[in-house]
């Protein structure tokens, strides 16, 4: 604590102290807090000091009790604690220190969290409160979030607890139970093998026929970008965004050798997989779009280690917009709903015809899940449309 004033009161030594300051009228309470060695300070609102000397004792008694009953000295609206953690989880993006998943942490915060809840004492949000904000938010967005979102705008509120908690604002005892209302989220439509090859050839057409050279280029790297995903079950866009050819390496192995790609960054970080021998060529294809590769061998530009990215156009550009690309090759070939599921298809349909084809050869569902950096029971749930005439002629 600073050095006294002239006009401190001792009321209690290191525990308890009246001060009057230059230009403040009242005087003003300061306290510690043992247990968070903290100090309070609180104006008594009076000039007398005989009234102050009672007032300070009368804080200083509650504020005790309320330490024994567990309940927090002193408290913070929402809004101050839960920046404080939205700007933790953005300084970690931004350094490359954090999870992906932090930038849906605080997204959440300040997109639904901090807007119903700011004004909040952030000790004072009780189960009512919480059915409160759920129906605010259903109302707002005109439809009831999917579980999984709905267990990120969770796990950011746990997170804001927890650092309400830390910081001595709340205790753990009125830390409030919440609930998930959302509905399980619906699995993509998925792609036959023959669906996929029709589809392919949909597109070697349709790249031909773009109004610019910029459109032709897009979709030229559109089609080896499909290629691409469905050959090696990876996540479009998430971990393919930052994939370069620095990333891939060949090893030798006894019958073969083996495509190995790093991806540097995912659903949970960094991970490994073995590409299949379709790979090969396609590699050597995106190899050529690139001006500066088109006089070095596949084999010389992966031992460079080359830090570029795989994924541009013939300009060098990254592609600017391959999802929408995606769903007008997929309305114009009439494949963006599934003969058997009826679903919606998206890239991500591309990742699961990888899984499907992979599950109908044979691999077991342990190494499907390490292969996709995914668990196994995330594969048996979503891969249950697996139904018996899928495999008739394996099970016949």
């Amino acid at each position: 604590m600073s050095k006294k004033a002239q006009t401190t009161v001792v009321l209690r030594e290191k525990e308890l102290f009246l001060v009057s300051r230059a230009g403040t009228a009242s005087w003003q309470i300061h306290y510690k807090v043992q247990s968070l060695n903290k100090w309070l300070r609180k104006s008594t609102g009076t000039t007398d000091l005989k009234q102050a000397k009672q007032i300070a004792e009368d804080f200083a008694a509650d504020t005790r009790a309320a330490e024994r009953r567990g309940f927090p000295v002193v408290s913070k609206k929402f809004k101050a604690v839960a920046e404080v953690v939205s700007a933790k989880f953005k300084d970690q993006i931004k350094h490359g220190t954090g999870k992906k998943k932090f930038a849906d942490y605080y997204r959440a915060i300040d997109q639904y969290l901090i807007p119903f809840f700011g004004n909040f004492n952030v000790d004072r949000i009780t189960p009512a409160v919480l059915n409160e904000f759920d129906i605010w938010r259903y109302e707002r967005i005109g439809r009831r979030l999917k579980q999984s979102t709905q267990n990120t705008h969770n796990l950011a509120l746990n997170t804001v607890f927890d650092h309400a908690i830390e910081s001595g604002y709340m205790t753990e005892f009125l830390r409030p139970k919440y609930k998930n209302t959302g509905e399980a989220g619906e699995a993509r439509g998925f792609f036959t093998h023959d669906e996929l090859i029709a589809l392919q050839q949909h597109l070697q057409q349709w790249m031909t026929e773009g109004r610019s050279q910029a459109t032709r280029d897009l979709r030229e790297l559109l089609c080896l970008f499909v290629a691409f995903v469905a050959s090696t079950g990876v996540r479009p866009g998430t971990e393919t965004k930052e994939l370069k050819w620095k990333h891939i390496e060949f090893i030798q192995k006894p019958s073969m050798r083996v495509i190995h790609i790093t991806l540097p960054q995912g659903k949970r970080g960094s991970r490994q997989l073995i590409a299949r021998n379709e790979l090969w060529p396609l590699l050597d294809k995106l190899r050529e779009l690139q001006a500066e590769y088109q006089d070095v061998t596949l084999e010389k530009l992966v031992e460079r280690k080359e830090d570029r990215h795989i994924f541009r156009m013939r300009d060098g550009t990254m592609p600017y917009n391959l999802v929408n690309a995606f769903g007008d090759c997929l309305k114009e070939s009439e494949l963006d709903k599934g003969d058997k599921d009826g679903k919606s298809r998206s890239l991500y349909s591309l990742r699961h015809y990888y899984a499907t084809q992979r599950i109908l050869e044979g691999v077991s569902f342990g190494q499907l899940a390490n292969q996709m950096g995914t668990s196994v029971l995330m594969i048996e749930r979503h891969y249950s449309h697996l139904k018996p005439l899928m495999i008739a002629e394996q099970l016949a």
